[in-house]
């Protein structure tokens, strides 16, 4: 393969589809165009396989597909699938069409899809991961340590990340579940040393988002994101010696999971389907803990990097 190859990923836009698009890109080590597009209601709503006139229905403010066409589309999400295939359709079967996370629908007519080993693709174009791709490298690690550390070097360490998901479309975290979590949170906080840097997600919701900061008023050990200026989150994976993750995020514990420090898992009342299988997995092979009211502790796990075996197949369809 030359490097005249031509990349496209695109998404939807939402953080966790572009995190996947953007590692696997990144990890081909070749020049590659991020696009976000949304397709109109109620087209979005078909399965995937249903990819005639995708590339019409677009919303206005999506970024243009148009010729020339690329050597590869890289997509992420079922909103995001019929994209990929449109567009490989456009070009006359030249561009591969590659796809993260099972589609449920048109399977065989990705040249490859890259789903984790708990979702329900099977077939020759499939290949399996354990965890979640995302964008990180120990480059961009380093780089994010050497920009926040400075921005808490004056709070006593150890420095425990909290990373704090939220409401998804089949779970709902409402002020009950979020008060759990708080309150696991500070009972950290009493029986630990160091410091806790806190941040949320778009999930979360302003209603739980107001009552983490409420409950954590007056606490000089407790950095939290007040959502002004550079998002810390890499800046947490980065620089924290132990991380805390709420159950409901794959993506986030996948991304955990490639630092190579302890993990707890926060449980999440409620919670069902596949985030509860994957905690249950990182438990199993050692590479979390359940938060609980015991003292944190060290332990080491190998890092897996996904994101390089993804990009090693890809090579070779290109």
């Amino acid at each position: 393969m030359n490097n005249n190859k031509t990349i496209w990923g695109i998404t939807d836009g939402s953080a966790g589809m572009k995190s996947q698009v953007e590692g696997v890109c990144t990890a081909l080590g070749l020049p590659y165009e991020l696009k976000t597009c949304k397709r109109r209601w109620p087209f979005y709503l078909l399965p995937a396989g249903f990819s005639f006139g995708a590339l019409k229905q677009l919303t206005s403010d999506s970024d243009k597909l148009t010729a020339p066409w690329p050597d590869a589309v890289i997509t992420s999400g079922r909103r995001s699938a019929a994209l990929g295939l449109a567009v490989k359709a456009a070009s006359g079967g030249k561009t591969k069409a590659v796809h993260i996370t099972d589609p449920r629908s048109g399977r065989e007519k990705f040249d490859l899809i890259v789903a984790m080993e708990h979702d329900a693709a099977e077939g020759p174009n499939v290949i399996k991961t354990s965890l979640a791709l995302h964008r990180l490298t120990q480059e961009t690690l380093a780089a994010a340590r050497a920009q926040w550390e400075p921005v808490f070097a004056h709070l006593p360490k150890p420095w425990i990340a909290v990373l704090i998901g939220g409401s998804t479309h089949r779970y709902k975290m409402g002020v009950a579940e979020m008060r759990q979590v708080v309150a696991m949170i500070k009972g950290v906080l009493r029986r630990e040393s160091g410091s806790l840097l806190v941040t949320t997600s778009r999930r979360t919701g302003d209603e739980n988002v107001a009552l983490l900061r409420e409950s954590f008023i007056g606490e000089s050990r407790t950095w939290l994101y007040d959502e002004h200026g550079d998002n810390p989150y890499l800046g947490l994976l980065a620089c924290a010696d132990y991380i805390i993750v709420t159950e409901d995020s794959v993506n986030m514990l996948s991304e955990a999971a490639y630092t190579g420090k302890p993990i707890y898992i926060v449980p999440m009342p409620g919670l069902t389907g596949k985030p509860i299988a994957f905690a249950e997995k990182l438990l199993q092979c050692g590479i979390a803990k359940r938060l609980d009211q015991n003292m944190l502790n060290d332990w080491k796990y190998n890092i897996i990097d996904e994101q390089k075996r993804v990009a090693k197949t890809l090579f070779q369809l290109i």
